[in-house]
């Protein structure tokens, strides 16, 4: 990514945005307790930026300390997660924000596993789930189990 690229996003409801300038220093799935607890997800993807690279406007965001000099920021109005934000060590304060939340998350691509020892016991298990369109049962089966490349084509 360009160091001059400016990428934007935000909570559900749209009272929190932020915008990011420059490279992430990291994309990742962190399998921490405290990430699946706060993303409400199997496995927390996040990218980290350094703090002064991140920008937020509209409407501040809360932050719950979840653990001593730990942030973890959300939207208090429609409860979207958000960030993680701390001391990135030798790289000073970083935020580091839920992939999800990105307008364009697709632009990033995971390249590492954080706390992989505290992983749930089903994740990297090969699984011939059927993959639906929309919601099982109103929808098609598009197929069973994982895509061999790229993205599905209708």
């Amino acid at each position: 990514m360009n160091r001059d690229v400016t990428m934007t996003g935000g909570c559900m409801c749209g009272a929190v945005r932020y915008a990011t300038t420059g490279d992430a220093f990291i994309v990742g799935h962190c399998h921490c307790e405290s990430c699946r607890k706060h993303s409400g997800a199997g496995v927390g993807t996040l990218v980290g930026f350094k703090a002064d690279q991140v920008t937020f406007n509209g409407k501040p965001r809360d932050i719950y300390e979840s653990s001593p000099d730990v942030g973890r920021a959300f939207c208090s109005k429609c409860g979207t997660p958000l960030t993680w934000e701390g001391e990135g060590g030798d790289i000073g304060p970083i935020v580091e924000i839920h992939i999800g939340t990105f307008d364009s998350p697709h632009i990033f691509v995971p390249t590492s596993h954080a706390f992989y020892n505290e992983r749930l016991p089903w994740v990297d298990k090969p699984e011939q789930l059927p993959r639906y369109e929309g919601f099982p049962g109103d929808s098609p089966i598009l197929q069973h189990g994982p895509t061999k490349e790229g993205p599905l084509k209708a």
